[in-house]
């Protein structure tokens, strides 16, 4: 079908009304078709959106007024030197009115209202310059191999290119006018395992860099957000003093931390917009569920109204409170909805869905709950229940990877799945989860096999105590890191469990700085993951007793190891190595490998094929009609 023809027929899909109540298809939960951003032009008339068809990208314009839904880009095969690849929209940004900034791969440009090309502006658009103005300009990446960055006209191309000290940015803040003006480098030092990270200023209209605080890889080190108007002056992002991440001023002059200018007590600061050293638009809280926070009343009060007409989810919107707003919702149920809310009309319209093919209506709600481990730590966690059964569920344990990492409450296509087969689904955010602050998670360094994972078999032993979940009816699942949790549940609490998942999951810790990894060779990675896991240095066999390849033989209940061939975070060979451990002491253990895929599934086929080994798995070793009565696994 041509594409244009999908953009329309999505179109009119996502303007009808009722969703059918069918049960949830492996097809329909893995396609990725829909919208995957939008964006409001600065004088409210028009959306700019990116739709996915399954198989290419296009760019639509849609007039506010009319609700009339133009196609300007649809994705094409492009040859670049020896190689080829698809030149599709991927991001929008409005430089102003009538000129779009949009990213199509491996290059970006300029467009007019109509889809015809500008200008080359480089490889991708950082974002606008300016909060919210039609400028005109943006911050390009101009050579991301050289980390060359420049502000240019989009209608043009003229730029300005921004240089900095020698050293690997991670962090980069600008002024208004979108100059760079401060930048966190990272620089690893020749023949030695360690490297430093370095905050820089530039003042305005001067060429001079300084040196404002210098620290190692694994410090807890600020990084500066913004360049406000004062002289001398940064809005930092830090934790010093505190436990949460959250927005201070800066002195130049001094080189001193000074006033907290917004920051919540028991939640990092995800995002803000608008700050300058005494006011604010916005900021944005990254609790277990995140909330957009507005200083300015007029903004506020259009929160308040959308979170009424659209509750029980995330809102965030941009625009003109006076005029016009766009607002993205999603939630546990929800996996992206935009939609165009008048102010002066009262109107709310539904602009498009992301995954449109998911039935919402069918979701399951996800709840917030938390409990104390045996330290008497609180740990918080989701808990998402299936429909109403007479007696407690089998339960699903799904840990998470990283694991410096977390769960969200979003759209969870595994959760999901899972609930609407019957299974309860509990995912424990651990000690050691990112997001909770600094004292949560520095409770998790070195604890791997430890306390971390006796979190979650005290929040197992919570549901069961609660009667919510049936102690010989539990399975524990997860990924990378989580996938290591799931087999180590198996060897250190082989009485909790029935079944055990593992897709990329570490089995040999120490392998993890031995093997070739996209980390273990990076200097700053190593230096963090020593932090982080543990030195082995120090002491060779430190590993040995929580790694679950070393006690395969201790491992009762079934296993489902799955792997991906190309993975470069946890090489196919941990995956390998425990199926011939558990095969060499007589386990029950499935081995699925994929070919094409690396540390996730990028493949839809890989993607059913992932759920459909995990299905008749659980079917043959958690099924949900067995009933209460069904047996434990023996213990060893």
């Amino acid at each position: 079908m041509h594409y244009l023809a999908t953009i329309l027929m999505l179109c009119a899909a996502l303007y009808s009304s009722a969703a059918s109540a069918r049960p949830l298809s492996l097809e329909e939960m893995t396609d990725a078709s829909g919208m995957t951003m939008a964006a409001l032009s600065p004088d409210g008339r028009h959306i700019a959106a990116i739709l996915f068809g399954g198989v290419n990208y296009g760019l639509i314009l849609i007039d506010t007024e009319t609700l009339a839904v133009a196609k300007l880009r649809e994705g094409r095969r492009f040859s670049k030197g020896y190689w080829s690849y698809l030149k599709a929209p991927r991001h929008v940004t409005w430089a102003d009115n009538e000129v779009l900034a949009v990213d199509l791969g491996y290059d970006a440009e300029s467009m007019d209202l109509e889809g015809k090309k500008l200008r080359t502006l480089g490889e991708s658009i950082i974002g606008q310059v300016g909060f919210g103005a039609a400028s005109g300009e943006v911050l390009v990446m101009k050579d991301a191999r050289n980390n060359k960055i420049a502000r240019c006209k989009a209608r043009t191309a003229e730029c300005t290119t921004f240089w900095h000290p020698a050293g690997e940015p991670i962090h980069r803040a600008y002024d208004r006018k979108g100059n760079l003006r401060a930048v966190t480098l990272v620089n690893a030092r020749l023949f030695k395992d360690a490297t430093t990270v370095s905050n820089w200023y530039k003042p305005a209209n001067t060429a001079t860099w300084t040196k404002l605080a210098e620290f190692a890889a694994d410090d807890d080190y600020w990084v500066p957000a913004y360049v406000p108007d004062e002289p001398d002056s940064l809005v930092i992002k830090s934790r010093s003093g505190r436990d949460t991440v959250a927005l201070f001023h800066y002195d130049v002059a001094s080189r001193r931390q000074t006033e907290l200018l917004a920051g919540h007590p028991t939640q990092d600061l995800l995002s803000f917009d608008g700050v300058d050293k005494t006011a604010f638009d916005y900021v944005a809280t990254g609790g277990m569920k995140s909330e957009q926070v507005w200083f300015d009343p007029a903004w506020a009060a259009m929160q308040k109204q959308i979170d009424v007409l659209l509750p029980d989810r995330v809102n965030l919107i941009s625009g003109d409170p006076r005029r016009a707003v766009l607002v993205h919702s999603y939630g546990d149920v929800d996996p992206g909805t935009w939609y165009y809310f008048d102010s002066v009309k009262k109107s709310l319209v539904l602009i498009g869905k992301a995954r449109a093919s998911v039935d919402r209506t069918a979701m399951r709600r996800v709840e917030v709950m938390s409990y104390q481990a045996a330290d008497g730590l609180s740990i918080p966690a989701y808990l998402t229940r299936p429909e109403k059964t007479a007696t407690p569920p089998p339960m699903i344990v799904l840990i998470h990877g990283g694991p410096l990492a977390r769960d969200r409450w979003e759209w969870d296509r595994d959760v999901q799945l899972l609930a609407n087969r019957g299974y309860l689904v509990f995912q424990p955010q651990f000690r050691g989860s990112s997001g909770f602050g600094r004292k949560f998670a520095e409770a998790g360094f070195g604890e791997w096999g430890k306390a971390m994972q006796d979190d979650i078999t005290d929040g197992v032993r919570h549901l069961v105590s609660q009667g919510i979940a049936d102690p010989k009816r539990i399975c524990i699942v997860g990924a990378s890191y989580g996938g290591y949790a799931a087999l180590w549940g198996l060897v250190k609490t082989p009485d909790l469990y029935r079944c055990g998942i593992s897709f990329a999951g570490v089995t040999d810790i120490g392998k993890l700085f031995s093997d070739w990894t996209d980390l273990s060779f990076d200097k700053a990675s190593r230096q963090l993951m020593k932090r982080h896991i543990g030195d082995q240095d120090l002491n060779p066999q430190r590993f040995d007793p929580v790694s679950p390849l070393k006690h395969a033989a201790r491992i009762q209940a079934p296993v489902l190891l799955m792997h991906g061939r190309e993975d470069e975070r946890v090489p196919v060979a941990h995956g390998r190595r425990m199926r011939d451990a558990l095969e060499a002491n007589d386990k029950q253990v499935a081995w699925v490998l994929f070919n094409e895929e690396g540390h996730g599934l990028h493949y839809q086929d890989s993607q059913i094929a992932y759920y459909n080994a995990m299905f008749d798995f659980l079917g043959k070793h958690l099924p949900v009609d067995a009933g209460a009565g069904a047996a434990a696994p023996a213990s060893p």
